[in-house]
């Protein structure tokens, strides 16, 4: 897959899903994120309700000028950076694609006393831990809201670096085959914390990982009863690195190695799903096939345990000098009754609700 899908133009720097844009050396545009950006605005187009959307880190406004100019149910757009620069260049770019946009130079935690959002993109560089506490101000008068959250900080959430990930998220990473998973339900366990004291509940609609980030969009709602009941969501999971066992639960495993506390609910909502599906086969995007084939992934992973299985990790365990087949592999979990399907954090792994008893057993 080729990273960089942009052309230079003679007016314009570059053509992004025919959106026109003007770089500067000053503010960051990231060709990698292409495919991110396209997931995000199918997410935006699959909210059945009209949203004014802030883009709390815009840079060059990407972002924010595609899911204007690619959903109907878009109301305004605000772009938000600290850096004049970024603004200047978010303003020439959204009047370029004829984009009529509100831009405000400030930092985050300033500006959220004073704007109101429908749904709000956090995309800064890292961790996006120390800005959710101002996010959650820009939905005060709301009762419901999206939060579309990246972070790129993926050795923290990992288990690479085990302090900034206690010190930024206040849970332990475990760095294992499944690591990616766990650092995504790291994630989305800080955000319900912190939904829970603006009494918001949350409900990931996707969630996933792919290159060096981390991406969930996340409804939140207004309620006590639902900012608790999403608390009750959260829990560990227990490893056991000589056997590669694991199980998931309110607290550790003694004597097993953990990862926690963190979200154990679902990371994805299927219906909504259904709704991305149907809009990625209406939408001429050129990572189209690329991008329905994760979200089928996806899909399938709901109701499914908080990890999966490594197959090139369980033959390293066990020892065994032929690789398994994965199709075989499925077909033998689903003989037994249970469910197995592929995931889309790792294209040699495998989720199943079967006993890892019941998974070395089909090798």
């Amino acid at each position: 897959m080729q990273l960089l899908r942009c052309v230079s133009l003679s007016k314009v720097d570059y053509l992004e899903e025919k959106i026109k844009l003007y770089s500067s050396k000053k503010v960051f545009y990231n060709t990698a994120m292409q495919l991110c950006r396209s997931v995000s605005s199918l997410a935006v187009g699959a909210i059945e309700s009209e949203l004014d959307i802030v883009d709390a880190f815009c840079a060059s406004g990407i972002r924010g000028i595609r899911y204007a100019k690619e959903n109907p149910n878009v109301g305004s757009i605000t772009f938000v950076d600290i850096e004049p620069a970024a603004i200047t260049l978010a303003k020439k770019n959204a009047k370029a694609n004829d984009i009529n946009a509100t831009a405000v130079k400030g930092n985050i935690s300033k500006v959220a006393f004073d704007l109101v959002a429908d749904f709000l993109e956090i995309d800064p560089f890292g961790t996006p831990s120390p800005y959710l506490v101002d996010a959650f101000r820009f939905f005060n008068p709301k009762k419901v809201a999206y939060l579309s959250v990246t972070a790129t900080d993926v050795a923290v959430l990992c288990g690479g670096k085990v302090s900034p990930c206690m010190k930024n998220y206040h849970s332990k990473p475990l760095n294992n085959e499944f690591t990616h998973e766990i650092g995504l339900r790291i994630m989305l366990k800080r955000i319900a914390e912190v939904a829970s004291e603006f009494n918001m509940g949350i409900t990931p609609l996707v969630s996933f990982s792919n290159k060096h980030y981390l991406k969930s969009v996340i409804k939140v709602t207004r309620g006590a009863d639902l900012a608790f009941a999403s608390l009750k969501k959260l829990g560990h999971i227990s490893y056991d690195k000589k056997t590669g066992d694991r199980s998931f639960g309110q607290f550790p495993v003694p004597d097993q190695d953990y990862a926690g506390p963190l979200w154990l609910g679902e990371l994805h909502d299927k219906s909504f799903i259904k709704k991305m599906r149907t809009l990625n086969s209406k939408r001429n995007y050129s990572d189209h096939e690329e991008i329905e084939q994760m979200l089928s992934l996806m899909e399938s992973e709901v109701g499914m345990p908080p990890y999966y299985y490594n197959i090139h990790h369980i033959c390293k365990l066990k020892h065994l000098a032929q690789l398994p087949d994965m199709k075989t592999i499925i077909e033998r979990l689903r003989k037994k009754g249970y469910k197995a399907y592929r995931t889309h954090f790792s294209k040699v792994s495998i989720k199943s609700d079967a006993p890892y008893k019941a998974i070395l057993e089909v090798f």
